[in-house]
């Protein structure tokens, strides 16, 4: 008898094992279509708050619709924030639901469906959903009928048992069921785990779209779009715009909490201005990604430069210091047909790093541009050795006098960088700024010219002056003065003869320089104003 037990319970776990997995097999093949729900339209379809879901006539019917076809039909999160309107212009839900006819624009949708009609107000009211262009027209052929299948009497009665109980019967109703499934041992629990984890799947899934903090898409709606919404025709007229700012200035001019309002706003600002056929998602902190189809090159850049004057206008609003916090980078697809959804995002944000350093609302990505970035990436990585390694050389421009004789020289730097040559200071210069390590270098180029004078000094030419470069950072930092004193006590020679010119952040030398090792006592320069 225990024999026969042991066996029994063995036979139960085997089939209950194979259940499951069936389930979840069917769970891996079914797609999943979002649906923006209408939380005020009771009894045809409402929100509760206590079980955090739709309910009324439209939810039960969608759950039926799950279950004769391939599709797993979810609500998108509840938000107080965002609207179905707004759903629908950012193609963020594939069902928009439950809406009183005109009252969603029909031109955001790809056709609308007569539901059926409600009394409000002594008259017939059209309830409508509509199917956005994000889903497939196949796909929502097969929804339509498959909803079209229900009878107009089979719904009458379900709105009515919504009407009379809230739904509760409707609920009591599905528990019984499951209580029943849960007397066969075998194949009821198996049934119930699989549809427990294709409802957890799919629920993640939709939430995996979303940017909670916006209410707009993430970087995988982003790269769905990209993949999945654009067909290859069209993609000559597709333009990828990122929108992005600068977060570390705007860390060190706000402070953290006000940089978080400023994307906020900036967020809300783009939502309201995404236009039709255009997808809108944030890809990184104060980064966002516009898809939009645009004719021809100079309409993209009108595009990108409309939302930048637009987002500068919204922003200044609130506070006149925000505007200019935001530029925009434009990529192609007709001009890169190799490229991929992160390759396209990845050349539109090096537009936008441009755009920033030429101080221009936008600009568009070009193969030169991308080098120069990509090379700007190598250089921050090893510029932080740089100086110890000593790489960087001083070389002199030569002031001369009236009569042709050289009278001084201002020091300044180029690195020689071993996989990159030779390089002028508009290569790093910023760079070493943002990365705080310009003082370094400042005071490496204060020694050299300590050098050089001590030499001139012991050679007879110690009327000669030599002028050294100090960026505003470096003056800034309150050990400085202590730090040059050190430097320039080591070295013998007249003390007014170094000069040490504060110079602007940004800065690009004339190309017309000569190594220290190579040039003559004195060089035949252009003339420039001495100190």
């Amino acid at each position: 008898m225990r024999r026969k037990n042991i066996l029994r319970g063995l036979l139960c776990t085997v089939v209950l094992l194979s259940a499951a997995l069936v389930g979840a097999q069917e769970v891996s093949a079914r797609e999943t279509v979002l649906i923006a729900g209408n939380a005020d339209l009771y009894p045809i379809e409402s929100y509760d708050s206590r079980s955090d879901s739709y309910v009324g006539l439209l939810p039960e019917l969608y759950r039926r619709v799950s279950e004769c076809t391939d599709y797993d039909l979810v609500y998108l999160p509840y938000s107080k924030n965002t609207t179905q309107a707004q759903q629908a212009e950012n193609r963020q839900a594939d069902i928009i639901s439950a809406f009183p006819a005109g009252t969603v624009d029909s031109a955001y949708l790809r056709r609308s469906e007569l539901f059926c009609s409600l009394p409000a107000s002594g008259k017939l009211q059209k309830i409508c959903i509509g199917f956005t262009s994000a889903l497939p027209e196949a796909q929502a052929e097969e929804i339509a009928r498959a909803l079209d299948g229900i009878g107009a009497a089979e719904r009458l009665g379900i709105l009515a048992v919504s009407v009379k109980d809230g739904g509760a019967s409707l609920y009591r109703t599905r528990w019984l069921v499951t209580l029943a499934a849960l007397g066969v041992m075998t194949l009821g629990t198996g049934v119930a785990l699989g549809v427990l984890v294709r409802k957890k799947r799919a629920e993640l899934k939709a939430n995996a779209l979303i940017d909670p903090r916006y209410g707009i898409g993430n970087d995988g709606y982003y790269l769905n779009c990209m993949e999945t919404l654009i067909p290859a025709p069209l993609r000559s007229i597709v333009y990828v715009i990122c929108i992005g700012c600068d977060t570390p200035s705007l860390e060190r001019r706000f402070g953290e909490a006000e940089r978080e309002e400023i994307f906020s706003r900036a967020a809300e600002y783009l939502r309201l201005d995404c236009g039709r056929e255009e997808y809108l998602a944030c890809v990184g902190r104060g980064m966002f990604a516009l898809v939009c189809q645009c004719g021809s090159r100079e309409a993209a850049q009108q595009r990108a430069e409309g939302l930048i004057r637009g987002l500068d206008g919204y922003l200044a609003g609130f506070r006149a210091e925000y505007a200019g916090a935001f530029r925009a980078g434009i990529c192609s697809l007709s001009e890169n047909p190799d490229c991929g959804a992160e390759a396209a995002l990845y050349n539109a944000r090096q537009g936008c790093a441009h755009a920033f350093r030429t101080e221009t609302p936008c600009a568009f990505s070009t193969r030169g541009m991308i080098a120069e970035s990509e090379q700007l990436e190598r250089l921050r990585g090893s510029m932080s050795k740089a100086v110890e390694k000593g790489e960087f050389e001083p070389y002199f421009q030569f002031v001369v006098d009236r009569a042709g004789t050289v009278v001084g020289a201002e020091a300044v730097s180029r690195w020689q960088n071993p996989e990159e040559g030779l390089l002028k200071p508009s290569k790093y210069i910023d760079l070493m700024i943002r990365a705080g390590t310009i003082t370094e270098l400042d005071l490496y180029m204060l020694r050299c010219a300590c050098v050089q004078l001590q030499t001139w000094k012991r050679e007879g030419r110690g009327t000669l002056w030599l002028s050294c470069n100090f960026t505003r950072q470096s003056i800034a930092d309150e050990k400085i003065l202590a730090r040059v004193r050190e430097i320039v006590e080591q070295y013998d020679f007249t003390r007014d003869r170094l000069v040490v010119e504060l110079t602007e952040d940004s800065y690009s030398r004339s190309s017309m320089t000569f190594p220290s090792h190579s040039r003559p006592a004195a060089w035949n320069c252009p003339a420039k104003r001495a100190w």
